[in-house]
């Protein structure tokens, strides 16, 4: 008889075959669950108010569907995975977090989330101490560890699927998006979903976050315009009118009588606004007598900014540059793209024709929105950031007082022979305003206030107002006592983030920021109303200067044009000049990087002593920012006064070795400049 085999017998394999039922079942369960996300997202893109959340349903369906597209594209990228379970439920939770995240954004500073925000984390996290308590940055730092957590374990221990047809699940994947693609097309071209995005807050409220966070995402920079060329760039440079002459129209004359320029002094005030606009409200004092009595003696008018409730930098950008910030990305920060590596046109650039230095003035960080690299590149001859300034205070918020600023302005228009075109940047009522209101003595109250509008907060921010109404009254009479012919423009570079809407306003827009032209030498001015990337050009015009070709163009129609026409002449020019081939500038682009000093005082080192285990420092112009480097070292630096230093030191070699200088390190732990180097003898 053969041998038995001792081969157990094998079962028979069980044929995999895909359950046609589960296909159907998930066919369901993913455009249900993208529903669902959409209600959760959109939920918290309005503030976790149902009623916002239904009525943007019913009078946006087809956005609101459009949105539930989106993440149902989102969520078919899961059939590409054996772990499907946990990408699926990875890309859930991504869509959640951007809502929270949109909520928590829209509620500090009221401009939406958008994906350009993504560059700003590094000037985020600056702020964070300030928008949050130590508990909410615990809490926010302790979520983000938990759902990392919770992706790598599902990952790690979520069953993989065992067979799944790839082929068919690349088709589900890249079908649903290219009918998304479609869908979206379709929407824009018949003015169902936006084309673009004039105002991100109306744009949010009016298509949801989904929608527009999409439509916006990884847009960055200006659109080749259709009619580009050689031939009509030239065409717009031929049609614009030139200017009168340079010829000042108001002629101011030196202790020589001879004829002189005026100084120029921007001053940009943060989240500052005649809070007596908003309907109904009643303070038992105006928080701003000072700039209200100014509108009304002198030249003012309501000043169109591209922001609410946060960046600064794109209304300085707009003010300095004359560029309409409509033409690009939705929600971009040209500080953190494009200038980064490119010189543009600006009044520093034409203003340097006629003679004058141009300082940038911030008594703030000097890295905050990249300022000290960004300003060369406008044609900044100097930058006076907070590490520059003596004897500053702060706010309890930790942001530096502007009664620093009037000291530091006079000491830059006096400290050149030239005139002087200075840009200032003010931040004592920056936000954020405090969700309790405890009265001090002297404070001004809120006898009546729109619903809508939160009180504590809007208390806080209202007695924060007197501080910068005092530095601008103090920069008035300073200036009215200086020696030489000189223009100030005050405005408010956006609204403060306090749930303002346009029908609680008196001016019907939360973009309208009050502007005024005062001057200590009886000049006429004319104020109407403008975008802010009209205002240098305007105010320029009226002292007889032209400039660049943006400038000219802003110069040759009326202040309030708003047309195709000139719109599209200035989205030419903008991406000529930033994008283009610079045809307006015949390939000779006429604005180089300039070499910026830090600074208006030079910081110095005259002597320095070891004794005691310590060295003693004594120079000129510190500042608490000051430090002692040795090589590439930071060392321990104790700030005396603007004239001594101490750094506690065992061991001097490494100074005999090498010599030290003194640098200005941001808050950041960047360095800004440094001093020559200075050796210690040795014994």
């Amino acid at each position: 008889m053969p041998a038995k085999s001792r081969r157990p017998a094998q079962k028979p394999r069980r044929k995999i075959s895909y359950d046609n039922s589960r296909v159907r079942t998930r066919l369901i369960m993913l455009p249900a669950l993208a529903l669902a996300l959409s209600l959760v997202v959109e939920l918290l893109n309005r503030g976790l108010s149902p009623a916002r959340l239904f009525a943007f349903i019913g009078q946006r369906p087809v956005a609101f569907l459009f949105s539930a597209l989106v993440i149902l594209a989102s969520l078919t990228l899961s059939e590409l995975f054996k772990r499907r379970r946990a990408v699926l439920t990875t890309v859930s939770l991504v869509w959640v977090i951007l809502g929270i995240v949109e909520y928590m954004v829209i509620k500090e500073r009221t401009q939406p989330f958008c994906s350009v925000d993504i560059l700003m984390l590094k000037d985020a996290f600056s702020l964070i101490t300030v928008y949050y308590t130590w508990t909410k940055i615990i809490v926010i730092f302790t979520s983000s560890f938990l759902a990392i957590a919770a992706v790598i374990m599902m990952f790690a221990r979520m069953k993989r699927r065992r067979r799944y047809n790839f082929p068919r699940s690349l088709a589900l994947f890249v079908g649903m998006v290219l009918l998304t693609a479609m869908v979206a097309a379709l929407g824009v071209r018949g003015e169902l979903l936006p084309a673009k995005f004039d105002s991100l807050v109306d744009a949010y409220n009016d298509y949801g976050f989904v929608t527009c966070f999409t439509l916006t995402f990884g847009r960055q920079g200006i659109n080749r315009p259709q009619e580009y060329s050689h031939e009509t760039v030239a065409e717009i440079l031929t049609d614009m009118e030139e200017p009168e002459g340079d010829e000042l129209i108001y002629p101011v004359f030196d202790a020589d009588d001879n004829l002189a320029h005026p100084n120029i002094v921007f001053v940009q005030l943060e989240s500052f606004f005649d809070v007596n606009t908003i309907k109904g409200a009643k303070y038992s004092a105006d928080p701003t007598p000072w700039f209200n009595r100014l509108c009304s003696r002198f030249p003012s008018g309501e000043l169109y900014v591209p922001t609410i409730g946060g960046g600064t930098a794109n209304t300085e950008f707009e003010v300095i540059t004359g560029l309409n910030l409509d033409f690009f990305g939705a929600g971009e920060y040209p500080y953190n793209t494009i200038l980064q590596s490119t010189t543009c046109e600006s009044m520093c650039y034409n203003l340097r024709q006629y003679g004058y230095t141009s300082t940038a003035m911030h008594n703030n960080s000097g890295s905050f929105y990249s300022r000290n690299v960004v300003y060369p590149n406008e044609g900044f001859d100097r930058f006076v950031s907070l590490e520059y300034m003596e004897d500053v205070k702060y706010t309890p918020l930790g942001w530096a007082k502007d009664a620093v600023l009037t000291d530091e302005i006079i000491e830059a228009l006096g400290s050149t022979d030239s005139r002087d075109m200075v840009f200032c940047i003010a931040v004592e009522t920056h936000g954020k305003y405090a969700e309790t209101y405890e009265p001090k003595a002297g404070d001004i109250d809120v006898l009546s206030l729109p619903e809508s509008i939160p009180l504590a907060p809007f208390q806080n921010f209202v007695n924060a107002l007197p501080g910068t109404d005092a530095f601008l009254r103090q920069l008035t009479l300073a200036l009215l006592k200086f020696d030489e012919p000189t223009v100030m423009v005050a405005y408010g570079d956006h609204l403060p983030a306090l749930e303002l809407e346009n029908d609680l306003l008196t001016t019907g827009s939360i973009y309208a920021s009050r502007y005024v032209i005062w001057n200590n030498f009886g000049g006429e001015f004319e104020a109407p109303d403008l975008q802010a990337y009209r205002l240098n050009a305007n105010v320029l015009k009226q002292l007889g200067f032209s400039g660049g070709v943006v400038a000219k163009l802003h110069q040759s129609y009326d202040a309030g044009e708003t047309g195709e026409e000139y719109l599209g002449k200035l989205e030419m020019l903008e991406y000529d000049m930033l994008y283009g081939d610079r045809e307006a500038f015949e390939g000779e682009f006429p604005y180089e990087r300039t070499d910026m000093a830090m600074g208006s005082r030079q910081i110095e080192i005259s002597d320095a002593l070891w004794e005691y285990h310590r060295l003693l420092v004594t120079g000129e112009h510190f500042t608490e920012f000051s430090k002692v480097v040795v090589g590439d070292q930071v060392l321990e630096t104790v700030y005396v006064d603007s004239g001594h230093l101490v750094v506690p030191l065992e061991d001097p070699a490494a100074l005999y070795e090498s010599g030290f200088c003194v640098a200005q390190i941001g808050k950041d732990g960047g360095e800004l400049s440094r001093t020559g180097e200075f050796w210690v003898e040795g014994e």
